[in-house]
């Protein structure tokens, strides 16, 4: 493997490096032709001859010729760069003290491979004899990245030499990732996964799993009651195919501690890994995953019963949870305003008393309504006052709900 620089001179030593990594299949491009076309007979001669076409199977795109690697060339961010890197005495004297070092240079940081404190390999090495090691890295970053092998020795004359040389190679993603989430009324989080293929060959996906910061437990969309994976047998993901994982997040804490959290929070990371096509292993980890805390108001109505469809002039019941999220006293009147045109009204007074709803704490109401006409309709609207302020809050609809004929 040829360097992409080095120093000049002569030297006793020769050094040598090698990408160890799975073979690749070369690719077949076999002609088509039939004898009885122009020059048919010696078209179909060439491509019987030709070792990478499979017999019988002439039209098939792969043969069955492996080639291995003649540079570093590319690797994909997650996998294990593995390389040989071998020092050979190439002369005819014997030199002493061999320190071989290797380091690799990235956009950000330069970390040592093998032998960090330069300790001389052997105190002599004679001609023809060599040296060897093999140095493997878990690949981090993205973008090009250097791998620089240090060679040092004392010649016969007692003389240190010393050289250096470079061997570039790029680092790919792999696989393209995007989130989205979406949030329920009661605090329950969705996590939608987009994972995309960007190599050039299909990826085995082992395990795609997201783990929960300690704020979240979490629950696994992506299999079926009996425990089967919804992608059905096959795990293989093709080039520029992209799959959807889901996630449900619930806070381990309740919902009165939640409303007191400001900003963001981390739900959690993903966690994927891939066999490629000769079962090369990939991993990746994402970055904590954060979400946007959307800020609750002072005073926080929810549903707690309501029914989906109910009969015509069939009195139901609605249940609302008022919540106060501040540290102060709420003392509460409910105020029930009729809808022009509705076809539900509300049964009893339309101003109820609640009475004191503590700091951080909640109340539900029970709200009697009758159904009058068929359709669907809004339930609502309702304002509510807090008397020790005389501060309003209006919600100028809870909710709908189908009334149908009796």
């Amino acid at each position: 493997m040829e360097p992409s620089a080095a120093t000049t001179g002569n030297h006793a030593l020769a050094l040598r490096v090698m990408r160890l990594t799975k073979p690749a299949i070369i690719p077949s491009w076999p002609l088509q032709a039939e004898k009885g076309d122009y020059c048919g007979e010696e078209l179909v001669t060439h491509r019987d001859k030709d070792i990478t076409v499979i017999p019988n199977l002439v039209t098939y795109p792969y043969g069955e010729v492996l080639t291995v690697p003649q540079n570093l060339g590319s690797i994909y961010l997650g996998e294990t760069f593995s390389s040989f890197v071998n020092v050979q005495n190439d002369s005819q004297q014997t030199v002493r003290d061999v320190v071989l070092k290797t380091d690799l240079q990235t956009s950000s940081q330069r970390m040592p491979l093998s032998n960090p404190t330069g300790q001389a390999m052997v105190s002599k090495l004679v001609p023809g004899d060599n040296i060897s090691e093999v140095i493997t890295h878990e690949v981090k970053e993205l973008g090009g990245q250097l791998l620089v092998c240090t060679v040092s020795y004392i010649n016969t004359s007692g003389e240190k030499q010393m050289f250096r040389k470079y061997y570039k190679f790029q680092v790919l993603k792999p696989l393209d990732v995007r989130t989205k989430f979406f949030t329920t009324s009661d605090e329950e989080i969705f996590l939608e996964a987009q994972i995309t293929n960007t190599t050039p060959h299909p990826l085995h996906m082992q395990k795609v799993v997201l783990a929960p910061s300690p704020l979240y437990t979490v629950t696994d969309l992506n299999f079926l009651a009996s425990g089967e994976s919804i992608f059905a047998e096959s795990d293989y993901i093709s080039p520029d195919d992209t799959w959807q994982y889901l996630y449900k997040l619930s806070p381990k804490m309740t919902a009165d501690e939640n409303s007191n959290v400001k900003g963001v929070s981390s739900v959690g990371k993903l966690d994927i890994m891939w066999l490629s096509n000769f079962g090369e292993r990939g991993r990746l980890q994402s970055s904590q995953l954060q979400r946007l805390i959307q800020q609750q108001g002072e005073l926080v109505v929810t549903v707690q019963s309501l029914p989906l469809f109910i009969a015509s002039d069939e009195q139901f019941q609605l249940v609302l949870r008022l919540r106060n999220t501040t540290d102060r006293k709420y003392n509460l009147h409910i105020i029930l305003n009729q809808i022009s045109n509705s076809g539900l009204i509300w049964v009893g007074d339309i101003k109820k008393v609640v009475g004191e709803v503590l700091p951080c704490s909640y109340l539900d109401v029970q709200l009697d309504i009758l159904p009058i006409k068929s359709g669907v309709w809004d339930v609502g609207e309702i304002t509510i006052e807090n008397v020790l302020t005389n501060k309003r809050f209006s919600y100028p609809s809870i909710g709908q709900i189908l009334v149908g004929l009796k």
